[in-house]
């Protein structure tokens, strides 16, 4: 009897999985625990195996399809073995896999280039000709470029005239000298132009005239796995929140003195490897508590405030953004808590996070100061309602009672969905964690 594999169940809130690479093909025989295909869903990527022993008969799917779970995506039997009625024929995952499709498709045409309308003889001219088209009026048309569906036709019983095509030509808009230049016989003009003022420039011309060849194309990629998703729910975030980026900055000498001591091994050896990003985070899970508004959720039309700090922190991996999360954040020692967060990166990297790992956050870290950034403006990992972006440490002019001193400052961004969360809330947990930051040797002492 055939038997059908099905895309399974990640977590309660996955409705569907990407369905990244299939394993194996038509035909193959394969062993109860063979992997089948890869799997993606927003946190992770999953083998799915073959539940027993048999001929992969067929596969319902292709690479790259958005898959509802406990879908059939494949059938295990034996040859010849009739599994039509294992086929996915259920409206409402047909349904949903349609609809991803068009969402999709809806995204790609979002990323084309904005269309240039064209004015060139086409068929159209065809059935302008019923109307009736003077010689020199077809002449003119031919030499511009003009499509004769975009005149309208003054002679009479509307015929078009020569006058009619060169008011279309006198209508359009002017041509920069570097697109006259860029003409050739047989070009179309364009009836806008993407330059000042509306001018027509020379990649008009050769998008119009479609010159501008695929070859110059480096490289082409569908949008798909967790690139789609992050790209979506960014989209998501900014379209459903009213997100208000508060910058400030904190004084970084303690944070800079503290590191060094502990890369020498002066105090304990097991902090030398505890980094800049950890104690900041450190402060972070010790700040929060005294800001309930800031590590909460909004579901619907409620806020849910949490004791426990569930803390999520940006990892960049070859697949793309991941964002683990440590659980009861405020209950970890120093030491524990910088062991936690740079396993939970290296099971990222290393495709072996667990989907537990990716859920449950109530507030996020983000840190971009390794690659030089002075400030950014994160989005929100919804239904988080705020996120902390952390910048790289500059020097900063500080006003004493007697000099000018530079003092190190690291860059401390606050996204904020201002539909929960006021300014002065934001600003009295940036505050907070600034003062945290400058006091993180009395900070980690207590």
């Amino acid at each position: 009897m055939a038997t059908a594999i099905l895309m399974p169940v990640q977590g309660n809130t996955v409705e569907s999985c990407l369905l990244l690479e299939w394993k194996k093909k038509k035909g193959d025989k394969v062993s109860k625990g063979d992997i089948i295909c890869e799997v993606e869903t927003d946190k992770a990527v999953f083998e799915v195996e073959a539940p027993e022993d048999g001929i992969l008969l067929d596969m319902f799917f292709e690479e790259g399809d958005d898959i509802p779970v406990l879908t059939n995506i494949a059938v295990i039997g034996n040859e010849g073995e009739d599994y039509e009625d294992l086929r996915p024929t259920s409206e409402s995952a047909s349904e949903e896999v349609e609809q991803v499709e068009k969402e999709v498709e809806e995204k790609k045409e979002e990323t084309k280039e904005p269309e240039i309308k064209e004015i060139n003889i086409t068929d159209s001219s065809k059935s302008r000709e019923s109307v009736g088209v003077s010689p020199r009026a077809k002449r003119l048309a031919e030499q511009k470029g003009i499509d004769l569906s975009n005149a309208t036709g003054s002679g009479p019983m509307g015929r078009i005239i020569e006058r009619d095509i060169q008011n279309v030509i006198n209508s359009s808009e002017p041509l920069t000298p570097a697109a006259k230049e860029t003409m050739t016989s047989g070009d179309s003009i364009p009836t806008e132009g993407s330059g000042i003022g509306g001018r027509i420039t020379s990649r008009d011309i050769l998008l119009s005239s479609k010159k501008i060849l695929k070859e110059n194309v480096i490289k082409e990629e569908p949008i798909k796995g967790i690139r789609k998703i992050i790209s979506d729910r960014m989209l998501e975030s900014l379209q459903n929140s009213a997100q208000l980026t508060l910058n400030s900055s904190a004084d970084a000498s303690a944070l800079l003195t503290l590191r060094e001591t502990f890369k020498n091994g002066t105090l304990d050896s097991s902090f030398g490897k505890v980094n800049i990003n950890d104690l900041i985070m450190y402060a972070v899970i010790k700040v929060l508590p005294n800001h309930p508004i800031i590590n909460s959720l909004m579901l619907g039309n409620k806020i849910q405030y949490y004791e426990n700090i569930h803390l999520g922190f940006a990892v960049d991996t070859p697949r793309g953004l991941m964002v683990p999360t440590i659980k009861n954040a405020q209950n970890y020692s120093l030491i524990n808590f910088s062991n936690e967060l740079k396993r939970l990166a290296n099971a990222c990297r290393e495709n072996k996070i667990q989907v537990e790992e990716l859920s449950g956050g109530t507030f996020t870290v983000t840190n971009l100061g390794s690659f030089g950034i002075d400030n950014f403006t994160p989005v929100i990992n919804l239904p988080q309602t705020a996120i902390l972006g952390v910048s790289r440490i500059n020097l900063k002019p500080i006003q004493t009672d007697s000099e000018i001193k530079f003092v190190p400052h690291v860059g401390l961004s606050l996204t904020i969905n201002h539909q929960v969360i006021d300014g002065v809330a934001g600003a009295k947990f940036l505050q907070d964690l600034a003062i945290a930051i400058k006091e993180i040797n009395l900070l980690i002492a207590i």
